[in-house]
């Protein structure tokens, strides 16, 4: 019997993008509905039935013992939580969790993204394909950085750089599972992209497989914009299937202090801890924990996040 495979995420990233909120928390951490994005990863992998779960971190590390304690566990699971104080890019981070990592097959996730995709399909479909690595593929909605060939389940160009005009342009999720054999690839020290690492291996002839998923639910949480854009599809009803939380999303946490008169339109998140006060209205917002909103504040399309008092009228951006 085969034994389960581990699941590596990676949470080391600096977040820039969604900066000034990533100088508050990492950005796998940062709340959507007052639940941390690195959680829904976890819980898809264990829903999936993958076996040990590590991470590494780099950004604001206490963060992440705030979270999941220094002997880090989550719903009972014990995690393993791998440390960079050099930043080592996609590659060296998996050299670097190579302890946690088991010695088959195993899953790197990309902590940055909220996802529902189909992951135990994903490893039958590898472990039938005798792939060095096969990689979940998106249909080509944003930038393609992948030629896919789908009657051969093949992966023939990444990046453009092995010159192919073989395949069709698709977008690579961020989820992908790997034999041992990618070591092979990486080197030995130093920051190192795996992709990098998967384009060394395919010139010297070795296969690197895709599954294309067209549904489910698959959403990167980049910029203020695309974090507030996922609150509204998530409460739209687009809940992750994997969840164990029943009641969740919830837009106004019971721990939050609302005064009277304060109005909530569109979809609102207010966290534990934030506070709102008399007659203010707040529309299509996210406020984080700790967040003070003034008496007759307007909030429009706001991220809140409780470095200062918020008083006035404000639309767009982040607070």
């Amino acid at each position: 019997m085969m034994s389960s495979p581990a699941a590596f995420i990676l949470a080391a990233g600096l977040g820039t993008r969604l900066a000034p909120l990533t100088d508050l928390v990492p950005k796998p951490l940062v709340p959507v509905f007052h639940k941390p994005l690195l959680t829904f990863a976890i819980d898809s992998v264990i829903a999936a039935g993958f076996g040990e779960i590590a991470y590494n971190t780099h950004h604001l590390p206490g963060a992440f013992a705030e979270e999941f304690g220094f002997h880090p566990e989550y719903r009972g699971r014990c995690l393993r939580s791998f440390h960079e104080p050099l930043l080592l890019d996609t590659g060296g981070g998996i050299r670097n969790a190579r302890p946690g990592l088991g010695e088959g097959t195993f899953l790197v996730y990309n902590g940055d993204i909220l996802a529902d995709m189909p992951l135990a399909r994903l490893l039958d479909h590898h472990r039938a394909s005798g792939s060095l690595a096969t990689l979940l593929l998106r249909p080509c909605g944003g930038k393609a950085n992948v030629l896919f060939d789908p009657k051969a389940g093949e992966i023939r160009d990444l990046r453009g750089e092995l010159g192919s005009t073989e395949g069709i342009p698709v977008v690579y999720s961020g989820i992908a599972l790997f034999e041992q054999g990618i070591f092979d690839w990486i080197p030995s020290d130093g920051p190192y992209s795996v992709i990098d690492a998967l384009i060394a291996a395919m010139r010297a002839g070795n296969r690197v497989g895709g599954l294309l998923v067209e549904e489910g639910l698959w959403i990167d949480l980049g910029t203020p914009a695309a974090y507030l854009e996922a609150h509204r599809l998530l409460a739209s009803g687009s809940r992750p299937s994997y969840l164990s939380e029943q009641d969740w999303p919830v837009a106004i946490h019971p721990e939050a202090t609302v005064f009277p008169g304060a109005v909530f339109e569109g979809t609102v998140s207010v966290a534990p801890g934030a506070v709102i006060g008399k007659n203010a209205r707040i529309k299509d917002s996210v406020i984080w924990p700790g967040a003070i909103i003034g008496a007759d504040a307007v909030i429009e399309e706001c991220v809140v996040s409780g470095r200062v008092p918020v008083g006035g009228h404000h639309r767009g951006g982040v607070l």
